[in-house]
């Protein structure tokens, strides 16, 4: 299998993981608040790569462990990736439809590749930037709601700093990602995971149910840890920005499951602008 087959497999396995996790926390918002869900979905990735993390290291350990110059850019993309941007993303789902959270994340895909054509120099790709226009025309459409007359609503906001956030990180990450996978994804979902927890309690949030804090858990292992270890292996062969145009693909996934699983309406707009988010993903997905 080529580098480049093998990538695009990570990145796929990422974009569907994750955009499962979109529709499942919003479910889950009804029964734990914003920030304690933030924090419970990245602990339950750190819980659930440990035991695999250390089973891992008993047959062999890794020869690419993470070394001191790396710690800066892992902390960074937990401050950027890890802290902040779920808090945004759970904030943003408790005002807004799974639909409409879930197509909006279209434009991390478009944080992600500006920032890597223009701070972290990656070669520009001319049909990656004709799909960015696309994706972004169709967030715009789809961020006016029926509810407001001006500008975007706060949770529309909410996300799209979701996706700035998670670009940063991925741009970030894209700095280690020659590193041990799981050994990164296990020490941010942990990290983000703790800090956020903790800054819940300190608010005066509270643990929901155990029942459902397990169901988070689960939720979390797989949209904050295994699509992690993913992400990081197609960073790795594909770069940020290519990276980045596949995990696109990841709110179509949610939204999909939202209107089917969850009996959320498909408007006008919706269908407009998943059309013109699709070719713009398309377009970027073409690119060599």
């Amino acid at each position: 299998m080529t580098k480049s087959r093998s990538g695009s497999i990570f990145a796929l396995i990422t974009a569907f993981c994750f955009g499962l996790s979109v529709p499942l926390s919003k479910l889950l918002l009804d029964e734990i608040e914003p920030w304690m869900l933030a924090g419970i979905l990245y602990l339950g990735g750190g819980l659930g790569l440990l035991p695999i993390y250390y089973l891992r290291n008993l047959r062999s350990l890794p020869k690419n462990s993470l070394r001191q110059k790396d710690w800066g850019w892992l902390g960074a993309s937990i401050l950027a990736g890890g802290v902040t941007a779920p808090v945004l993303l759970t904030i943003g789902l408790s005002t807004t439809s799974a639909t409409v959270g879930s197509l909006l994340l279209n434009f991390e895909g478009v944080f992600t590749a500006l920032l890597a054509w223009t701070v972290f120099k990656e070669p520009w790709r001319s049909q990656v930037f004709l799909g960015i226009v696309a994706i972004t025309s169709g967030g715009i459409i789809l961020s006016y709601t029926e509810h407001t007359n001006v500008g975007l609503s706060w949770g529309a906001l909410a996300i799209l700093g979701t996706c700035g956030a998670w670009a940063m990180d991925s741009n970030l990450t894209n700095k280690i990602a020659t590193r041990d996978p799981f050994q990164i994804a296990l020490l941010k979902s942990g990290i983000a995971g703790l800090i956020n927890v903790a800054i819940a309690f300190f608010i005066g949030q509270t643990l929901p149910p155990l029942p459902t804090l397990l169901a988070a858990l689960a939720v979390g292992f797989i949209s904050s840890g295994l699509t992690y270890v993913c992400f990081v292996q197609a960073l790795r062969q594909l770069g940020a920005a290519q990276t980045g145009a596949y995990f696109a693909l990841s709110p179509f996934v949610g939204a999909t499951i939202s209107v089917f699983f969850l009996g959320e309406q498909i408007t006008q707009v919706l269908v407009i602008s998943a059309v013109l988010m699709a070719i713009g993903v398309g377009l970027c997905l073409q690119e060599k």
